[in-house]
């Protein structure tokens, strides 16, 4: 079965803590990080401003993947691999090549890179050569949940596919009941699913629902 994970774009450390109380259901869980400056939204901790390390007694159960969408990821990084993150998921817009390279062969955590579908392919690949995973983004401006599907993915699956088949695709955006099948057959490995799961009045039984549509 290919992983479906539940992702959170914290409001606050109390909001997470509760948000993941209601996602026991789930082995891994995608936070969000987002600092106001590399997309025009803001979350926790930086808004209200906080520390990491305080959900850490929350998320230890979980395998933890932080996406990193803020301007300087590295320090970010560093802080979450100490508040408990198993994987971690930079942007290639955000972040040097040699920085990228450096960081990935001194770290025990497993690395994604991810990359807007406005940036160049010539650009993503060196990145990918190095990563451990790929993430790629299914809608087209990131950073928000609940926007609609961007079909260039589609192409970037095919492409990458061929490229680096080695390589698990992570689908992050806009996977929902109605995109999660063609996701699927296109190649796709895992899906980080937003608003279809933790924005519905029963989380579990919308995972069952995508869980059924790929099985």
């Amino acid at each position: 079965m290919k992983p479906i994970v539940p992702a959170i774009i914290p409001k606050s450390a109390l909001l997470l803590r509760s948000t993941l109380e209601q996602l026991k259901f789930s082995p891994e869980i995608h936070v969000d990080v987002v600092d106001g400056k590399f997309v025009p939204f803001i979350s926790w901790p930086y808004e209200p401003i906080g520390n990491a390390v305080e959900v850490k007694q929350s998320t230890d159960s979980y395998t933890l993947e932080v996406d990193l969408m803020v301007k300087d990821p590295l320090p970010v990084a560093k802080e979450w691999i100490k508040a408990g993150a198993d994987m971690l998921v930079f942007h290639v817009e955000t972040i040097s090549y040699e920085d990228f390279l450096d960081f990935v062969t001194t770290t025990s955590v497993s690395v994604s890179i991810s990359a807007l579908n406005d940036t160049p392919m010539e650009v993503f690949k060196p990145y990918i050569k190095v990563a451990d995973a790929i993430q790629l983004m299914g809608i087209a401006s990131i950073g928000a949940q609940g926007l609609p599907l961007d079909e260039r993915v589609f192409a970037r699956i095919e492409e990458l596919k061929r490229e680096f088949p080695h390589h698990p695709i992570t689908i992050d955006g806009s996977v929902n009941m109605a995109t999660i099948k063609r996701l699927d057959e296109a190649g796709a490995d895992r899906f980080i699913c937003g608003s279809a799961i933790v924005a519905t009045s029963d989380p579990h039984l919308a995972y069952q629902k995508l869980k059924q549509v790929i099985g």
